[in-house]
């Protein structure tokens, strides 16, 4: 099992200081990728690490299979630039997708930054679900497990992601005050924000018709990425093809397109004060028109480079017929969408709760002491990458700044 390892442009993070993340542009956030990192391939350049836990590798000594090798040549003849590093600050275009896996096997954070021997002041606790926080006033000073026990700590961090740090923070008396009395939990802080901001990467898919052989491991990748009609060079590209080597039983080989700047939100609410009972998650489903147009049209773009006869040669099942008209391409991209899952933004990070911020720049938790969150969920915005190694990242920056205050 593969991770896949873009962690997106620079425009990302410019964009999130621009909404008042101060300290989140992309030149401040660059140590802490090139800390995490030990690039393979790229590691002695400027935007790379070469030292740190997380592997990231593009394969390059493996040999793409044919169909895939056939997709990479037939993005480039349908104009997509060469991509040798989709890491490199400021590149678009098509090239081999970067990995945090080793010999073809996923390396997860818990793989490379928990010694093996566990010879370290971690205390894991396995399937000690959290109730809630406990509070004295507005200070965090533990966590109430669902059998009732309470962990105290100096300084609660929740890590529990996008879909589980805003139940806990609700059912703690954090979150919107109608709907915290709709399910009849005290409000402590009134936050807005809380379980509001849901991103995504939703998607389509195109079967390019190949009944070949699959691959057997590792699963190699090709992605491309591209600005969709109208958007400025300067903006972090917001549309990407990605390209898989056949697999599956029977093997198939796809287009996927993922649009990487969606406008859609979607929330996360709870169903009632019972922590057994999962959140009500609405994802965001596109509800903006423009996410289904510039879905649409990189699903032309697809149908587009899977004609190519680069591709073609080597499929023997038909492609689904073009759409028509705009209509038909808009009713085509809503009945298939479906979710990547790359889903952040529950606990957004910004300065002001009225304006639906969470946490501020430092990951503490609006109007309480002693409480943080470092997670997903904190992303003000989707990147255009993948959430992996942008989620590490937060990880480095925000634990190092607890270390200096807890």
């Amino acid at each position: 099992m593969t991770r896949f390892a873009p962690r997106g442009s620079p425009a990302d993070y410019d964009e999130w200081e621009a909404l008042g993340c101060e300290g989140w542009s992309f030149d401040e956030v660059l140590p802490y990728l090139k800390r995490l990192e030990a690039d393979a391939d790229f590691g002695d350049q400027p935007w790379h690490g070469d030292r740190g836990p997380m592997p990231v590798s593009r394969y390059l000594d493996l040999e793409l299979t044919e169909i895939a090798a056939a997709g990479l040549e037939g993005l480039k003849a349908a104009g997509f630039p060469t991509v040798e590093d989709h890491n490199r600050p400021g590149a678009v275009g098509a090239g081999r997708m970067p990995m945090s896996s080793r010999n073809g096997i996923r390396v997860t954070p818990a793989d490379s930054y928990l010694p093996g021997d566990m010879s370290t002041n971690l205390s894991i606790r396995p399937e000690a679900h959290v109730a809630d926080i406990v509070f004295e006033g507005t200070r965090a000073r533990g966590v109430r497990l669902v059998d009732g026990a309470v962990i105290e700590a100096g300084w609660v961090v929740l890590c529990a992601g996008t879909y589980g740090s805003p139940p806990i923070l609700m059912r703690s008396g954090i979150g919107p005050a109608d709907h915290l009395r709709s399910v009849e939990v005290p409000v402590r802080v009134d936050l807005p924000g809380v379980g509001a901001n849901l991103a995504d990467h939703p998607g389509v898919d195109i079967d390019c018709g190949f009944r070949g052989p699959a691959r057997t491991a590792p699963i190699l990748h090709v992605l491309a990425t591209f600005h969709s009609d109208g958007r400025s060079g300067d903006e972090a590209p917001d549309l990407m093809l990605w390209l898989t080597d056949p697999r599956g039983d029977p093997p198939i080989f796809e287009i996927d397109v993922g649009l990487l700047k969606p406008h859609s939100r979607g929330t996360v609410r709870l169903r009632s004060a019972d922590p057994a009972e999962p959140p009500r998650i609405e994802l965001p489903n596109l509800r903006n028109p423009s996410d289904v147009e510039r879905l649409g049209e990189g699903y032309r773009r697809a149908l587009e480079v899977a004609a190519r006869p680069e591709i073609r040669r080597l499929c023997a099942e038909p492609l689904p017929s073009e759409p028509r008209n705009a209509d038909e391409l808009r009713a085509l991209i809503r009945a298939n969408c479906y979710s990547n899952p790359h889903v952040v933004g529950t606990c957004s990070m910004g300065p002001r709760p009225d304006d639906d911020a969470v946490v501020d720049a430092s990951g503490r938790v609006h109007g309480t002491e002693r409480l943080s969150i470092v997670d997903a969920s904190i992303m003000p915005s989707v990147p255009s990458g993948f959430t992996h190694i942008p989620t590490i990242m937060i990880a480095e920056r925000l634990s190092e700044e607890i270390a200096k205050i807890a």
